[in-house]
């Protein structure tokens, strides 16, 4: 029998983290040189707290930035506008199809779907260890290579697969509520697509 599983995706930064701006119609905000080369425009933001209970504790990306197409930035400073600021607690279900859209993920797809019909997600995040970008608008990304031991851990705790806990509804999240954070701009870093 599946257990219940809690974790809160916390208003407690824990560092920072660099992202492009993103859109799904536009992709990551990209600047290409004369040679062809891309770059992405990336800003610092802040890196969250998110816990387990009975568990661990991980770094994430909560807070993003659309691709508004506007280069050179306007500021040194943009206000993030993508992601999840209101108080609130949902039962998210499993998404097994699910591979980040502005990075090379690892080889463990999937995501939580904490809205159903939107966009709001919990999945695999950048490496910040390995120089890692994403180009996130308002998932909540687990950061360093830690995806594997977050799912592990829920699972273990739930004693079932992802799919199972997702359709079983065992997994709860609450979401401190939060103000959308400054990001800064970094400057452009050139990618491979």
């Amino acid at each position: 029998m599946l257990q219940q599983v809690h974790l809160t995706i916390t208003s407690k930064i824990s560092g920072h983290a660099a992202v492009a701006p993103y859109s799904h119609a536009h992709g990551l905000q990209l600047l290409v040189d004369k040679f062809g080369q891309n770059y992405a425009v990336v800003y610092d933001v802040p890196a969250y707290e998110v816990r387990i209970d009975g568990g661990d504790t991980y770094a994430a990306i909560r807070f993003g930035l659309q691709n508004d197409g506007v280069w050179p930035a306007k500021s040194n400073t943009r206000k993030c506008d993508a992601g999840l600021f209101e108080k609130r607690t949902c039962t998210p279900s499993w998404d097994s199809n699910y591979s980040p859209h502005s990075f090379h993920g690892g080889p463990l797809k999937g995501a939580w779907v904490l809205l159903p019909g939107q966009s709001f997600l919990i999945h695999e995040g950048p490496d910040r260890n390995k120089g890692g970008i994403g180009g996130s608008l308002g998932c909540v990304e687990i950061l360093d290579g830690r995806w594997k031991a977050f799912l592990t851990q829920i699972e273990k705790l739930a004693g079932g697969s992802c799919a199972s806990i997702g359709a079983a509804r065992k997994l709860s999240v609450s979401i401190e509520a939060g103000s959308y954070p400054m990001g800064t701009l970094l400057g452009a870093v050139p990618v491979k697509l």
